[in-house]
Formats: structure tokens, C-alpha cells, sequence
């Protein structure tokens, strides 16, 4: 390859469609509707940094099912009885792992490397062994404030993907006013293919790389898809041992459980963000959620909560679906069960709503084609397509997950007059209770949920009735908002207004503070 071709930068205008330039389509329209300054907009079309690294940690040894045709070979084995069978630690791919010294005084039957338990199993015992795991980081910008977003543990994630979740984590904070800017990162895995202690020692690892990447006043990470309030806790532990004042460090994770540092309320707070944005919306039409039908795509956190809390508003859950499955009522799904159902149940190792007794099983293709109010994608990105949207039969998409909806589905919505609130407004609750939880540790205080509700409703309906009067051209001042400064003068779909509003905030920081030299 002569020099020339080794140097040759890509031509823009032959740039190959991926996840981030496809995120940021919504970017350079609204950059382009309300004029952005061009060095702004350079600045904010890439992260500030990215970055790649690797975590090590030996897993352990797992008893793993043999297909029954190769199990005929032991059909004389007698069954191994275990001394202590709380030792096995079940795997939602049907592995098992042997904790500590799980076969130590029992009663042991084993032939060339398999045995019997007593469900009737033959399982082959597979030695554990050194993996590497990719991990990622991406910082987008820091203009209004720290970097922050979530860890996420997930089989499918890239640094092309973290890119994105990144920047819209610039545009969520900007829009929630709150003093951040945007980063998001994780680990390539699948957890539930991993055991406790696994995941745990992988967590611990992971934060002693990341350490020198992240801070209270830096970088902020929070739990994301596949962590929870257990790793959380993990982090801190790593980040802040040996520190002077370890006790000033609390707030360089979100998300921890209130007990060593975390916030009421914020569990529930993305799931409960949702629910105010869709209140909000029918409000502006004299309406309320009671006897509005839903459906939730994503059973998770977000979309748990998110139903939980609007069934108690008087709305009524039909149909739900996740990664391994989808369940449908004409009559209303309890949501409260079924929560229980998904994360209480020991059987449920999946934790699917799959198999819930209070409801039957459809495809998913049906599930999108269930006639109800709303729609709450609450799980992946990419999953309301162009084709999806032709079909789906609801008056109102709230996207509780993180860019549910392509942009050729949103023009699709658009046509059919399907109402949207945007991730950025929709699932912005976790983020500001975040920042809530950033303030009590640095104050030392601890807020009630009561106050840490009122505060988020606040915020979420404030921005989200500017966001209305950018998309109306409305502009206005009341009580609560002042849609002023952010109309463009013409009328904006919903989520260009969305991206507007945080363009503007963000902008406002360049002009102002100037550039560093």
C-alpha cells in the first residue's frame, strides 16, 4: 500500500450507515433547523475520547447438561447426592456452577468426567478456565458538567454502540438540566451466563482499570442493562479502598442502594419518568392515564417499574414481551405479579415474564400489533423498525429504552400520526435522580422519596412542556417553563425539538465560556 493510500482520509459524503451515524441523524437535523454554530457542532459530532480495554478473571468449574443421545452412554450411573446442594449455582443456560468446594464429602459417582444429579441430569464436568472480556468507556463531552452514564454487561455491545448511548447521555443531561455531559460503557458479556462470584470478580477488575478514567467530579457511571445496585456497590469499594477520605468518594458511582449512599427513589426512577412525560402528554389534552390501555416491550427495570407505576394510575397492561418470550391479556396483566413473578421467582432463572400463569403466550409479531394507548418500548435500541411501525395499532409511543425507534420508523409514526416522547425527555427520570444522589453525597444528606419525586416530576414536565412549545413554535412564559429562548421560529416534529433544546443549552456553554486555547 503506497503512502498515499495509507493516509487518505474517508470521504465523508461515502460514510458507511452504523448504529452512532444513524443516532445522529436526529443531531444534524436539528443542528441544521436551528442554525448551530459550526465549531459547536464539530465538537459535539465526535466523543472526547474512547476508550478499549480488556478485563481478565478465571471462571469457574461448571457441570454442563449433556443432549440426551450422548447421556444414553450413562444410563447406569448412579446419582451423585451432594453434601451441601445450595454449593450449585443454576445458570439460565442450564450450566451449573460448582461454588467453593461443592463436591467435597459427598457422595460421588463420576465416570470419565460426567455425573448424575438427582433431577435426573447427566452433566459433564468442564474445568474452569482464564477469559478475557473487551471493555469499553466512551466520554462524549463535558461542556455542562462531569461525564456520566451507565455500565452496561451485554453479549451485543461495541464501541460503535457505546458511542452512541454516550452522546444521547449529552443530550438527556442537557435536556434535564442537569450539570453533566454525557459518557456510557460496559463489558462484552452475557451475565446470565456467568455466575455471582464471576460477575463480581469481572466487576472488581473492571473498575481497577477504569479508575484512572472516572471521579466524582470526571466521570460518573450508574447501572445499565445487565448491572444493578450490587455492582454498583462493587465499584465503590474498588475506586475509593485506600483513599484518605473515602467517605468523598461516594459520589463517583449513581445507582447504589440507599443504605451505603444511594438515593430513594431512584430504583424506580427512569420507569417513573416515563409515567410522568406520558401524564404530562394526556394533561395537555385534559385527559389522565385511567383506563388507558399499554403495552411494554422490555420487562426489565425501567419497563417493571414503568408499568407498575401507570397500572396504578388506572392504566391497564395487556401485553408484554422480552428476550425470551411475549405474554398477552385482553382482561389486563397484573403488573405487580408479574414483577414478582420475574424477579422473585427461583425457578424463573431467566427472568422472563415467559410463563407467567396470568397470561398466554403470542409471537412477537403479534405483540406489536396489539391495539392499545401506548406503546413503552423499554428494552433495546433498533427495535421499532419501519416495518414494526407500519403495523403497530397504538395512539402514543413512549420510549423508555434507550433510541427504540429507527429514523425511518420515526417518519413512519410521523405519517400515521402515532404521537411520540423521545427517549431523551421519556427515560430521563434515571439520570436526574442520579444527580440527586450526586448532591446528597456531597452535602451528606438524605432526601426523602417524597422530596426526590417532587423534585423529578418537576424537572420532567418542565422540560418536556418546552420540548411541546419548540415543536409548536410556541413560545411562552408560565409558571413553570420558559419556551422563549428555544423556539426557532417554525414548528419542529417532537423529537427535533427535544434535540433542539439540548443543542441550545449546550451551545449556550461554547458562546459564553469560549474555547480553551
Amino acid at each position: 500500500m503506497s503512502e498515499a493510500n495509507f493516509m487518505r482520509v474517508p470521504n465523508p459524503g461515502q460514510q458507511r450507515k452504523t448504529v452512532y451515524t444513524e443516532a445522529m441523524e436526529i443531531f444534524d437535523r436539528a443542528a441544521d433547523a436551528m442554525g448551530l454554530d459550526r465549531r459547536v457542532r464539530l465538537e459535539l459530532e465526535e466523543p472526547d475520547f474512547e476508550h478499549i480495554f480488556y478485563v481478565t478473571t478465571r471462571l469457574k468449574d461448571r457441570l454442563v447438561p449433556v443432549v440426551p443421545d450422548a447421556a444414553r452412554a450413562y444410563a447406569d450411573l448412579q446419582v451423585t447426592k451432594l453434601r451441601d446442594p445450595s454449593a450449585l449455582e443454576r445458570l439460565a443456560d442450564g450450566k451449573i456452577i460448582l461454588n467453593g468446594k461443592a463436591l467435597l464429602g459427598s457422595d460421588v459417582n463420576i465416570r470419565a468426567g460426567h455425573l448424575r444429579l438427582d433431577d435426573g441430569t447427566v452433566y459433564q464436568l468442564v474445568p474452569g478456565d482464564t477469559q478475557r472480556f473487551k471493555a469499553y468507556r466512551v466520554q462524549h463531552n463535558q461542556a455542562r458538567g462531569p461525564y456520566k452514564g451507565g455500565i452496561r454487561y451485554h453479549r451485543e455491545v461495541s464501541l460503535d454502540l457505546f458511542k452512541a448511548l454516550a452522546a444521547e447521555m449529552t443530550w438527556k443531561t442537557a435536556i434535564a438540566d442537569v450539570p453533566f455531559g454525557g459518557g456510557k460503557g460496559g463489558i462484552q458479556l452475557d451475565p446470565r451466563q456467568l455466575g455471582r462470584e464471576e460477575l463480581h470478580t469481572i466487576s472488581l477488575r473492571f473498575m481497577y482499570k477504569l479508575k484512572q478514567l472516572v471521579g466524582p467530579n470526571i466521570d460518573i457511571p450508574a447501572p445499565d442493562i445487565g448491572t444493578n445496585s450490587e455492582i454498583m456497590a462493587l465499584f465503590l469499594r474498588q475506586f475509593s479502598d485506600g483513599e484518605r477520605e473515602r467517605h468523598n468518594q461516594r459520589g463517583v458511582i449513581t445507582g447504589k442502594d440507599v443504605r451505603i449512599g444511594g438515593s430513594e427513589g431512584r430504583t424506580k426512577a427512569t420507569g417513573q419518568g416515563v409515567v410522568y412525560t406520558i401524564e404530562d402528554y394526556y394533561a395537555d389534552r385534559g385527559e389522565t392515564v385511567k383506563g388507558k390501555t399499554f403495552i411494554v416491550q422490555g420487562f426489565g427495570n425501567v419497563g417493571s417499574w414503568g408499568a407498575v407505576i401507570l397500572q396504578g394510575l388506572g392504566g391497564k397492561l395487556l401485553a408484554v414481551n422480552d428476550a425470551d418470550g411475549t405474554i398477552y391479556n385482553p382482561e389486563g396483566i397484573d403488573a405487580v405479579e408479574l414483577m414478582k413473578y420475574v424477579n422473585e421467582n427461583p425457578k424463573n432463572l431467566k427472568r422472563s415474564v415467559l410463563g407467567f400463569p396470568g397470561a398466554q403466550v403470542i409471537s412477537k409479531a403479534d405483540f406489536w400489533q396489539v391495539k392499545a394507548d401506548i406503546a413503552m418500548p423499554a428494552a433495546l435500541g433498533g427495535e421499532i423498525t419501519a416495518e414494526i411501525a407500519e403495523k403497530m395499532n397504538v395512539k402514543l409511543v413512549a420510549e423508555g429504552a434507550n433510541g427504540p425507534t429507527t429514523p425511518d420508523a420515526d417518519r413512519v409514526l410521523e405519517k400515521r400520526k402515532i404521537d411520540l416522547i423521545p427517549d431523551i425527555i421519556c427515560n430521563a427520570g434515571g439520570v436526574t435522580v442520579s444527580y440527586y444522589e450526586w448532591i446528597q453525597n456531597k452535602r451528606m444528606e438524605s432526601w426523602t422519596e417524597k422530596e426526590v419525586d417532587t423534585r423529578l416530576e418537576l424537572a420532567l414536565k418542565k422540560n418536556y412542556r418546552i420540548i411541546r412549545d419548540i415543536a409548536r413554535n410556541n413560545p411562552r412564559r408560565t409558571d413553570m417553563h420558559d419556551s422563549r429562548p428555544y423556539c426557532i421560529g417554525k414548528p419542529v416534529d417532537t423529537r427535533c425539538a427535544a434535540m433542539i433544546l439540548a443543542l441550545k443549552r449546550i451551545e449556550a456553554h461554547y458562546m459564553l465560556e469560549g474555547f480553551s486555547q
